[in-house]
């Protein structure tokens, strides 16, 4: 659902444009099986490509006109995928573009926890030491260097954990011929009022109507 259920407005915003969307948990969060200690990029790398081929074949969907839409981490990971699955059009909501950037935010953001080996909280989630020496494994902005459909980056202009450069080297790389870059003025990460969510999810909707049509 994300924060202020934002994935679950836009699904139903896509839904109203005529366009069935999918979302899902990854390994080890929110509703799915597994722990979130044991969650690694490249897992999620893996339930991401899963969950494509899952949606593909589901009734009434059209396998050639699919589109992948992330957020945060979740917007690296779409990034990644987009080439490999074939999208046909890709968005990203404040995404993390280095996945190095993870070491820094974690001294920032988490602590050791004592008498485990190496797990660190991150508020009451677990996070196994596995998950931030596997980050140079996945490297978004090569992966979108190969994607050649349209690419929408929408970015907010306050966000605390991403800086403005991550936007700015994904519209860089991005190989599409079409490719826009917004920024949403005084936004915070995950996009927290009522005025900062439309705008997204409408530019994101029609985004998505339009090439996806």
């Amino acid at each position: 659902m994300e924060s202020h259920w934002i994935f679950v407005k836009c699904a139903r915003a896509l839904a109203q444009a005529g366009i069935a969307s999918l979302r899902f948990d990854f390994y080890g969060s929110g509703e799915s099986d597994g722990e979130f200690r044991e969650v690694t990029l490249q897992g999620e790398v893996s339930d991401a490509v899963s969950a494509v081929s899952f949606f593909r074949h589901a009734e009434a969907i059209d396998p050639e006109r699919v589109g992948l839409l992330g957020l945060s981490l979740g917007g690296a990971i779409a990034a990644t995928i987009a080439s490999r699955v074939k999208a046909e059009a890709l968005v990203l909501w404040a995404a993390l573009a280095h996945p190095a950037h993870l070491h820094v935010l974690a001294e920032r953001s988490t602590r050791p926890i004592a008498g485990t080996d190496g797990l660190r909280a991150f508020g009451a989630h677990e996070i196994s030491p596995r998950f931030l020496d596997g980050l140079e494994t996945v490297d978004p902005l090569q992966s979108i260097s190969r994607f050649t459909k349209p690419v929408l980056i929408i970015h907010p202009e306050k966000d605390g954990y991403l800086p403005l450069s991550h936007p700015e080297d994904f519209l860089r790389a991005a190989g599409a011929t079409i490719k826009r870059k917004i920024i949403i003025p005084g936004a915070d990460h995950t996009f927290t009022s009522v005025a900062w969510e439309r705008q997204v999810i409408d530019l994101s909707a029609k985004w998505l109507a339009q090439h996806l049509s």
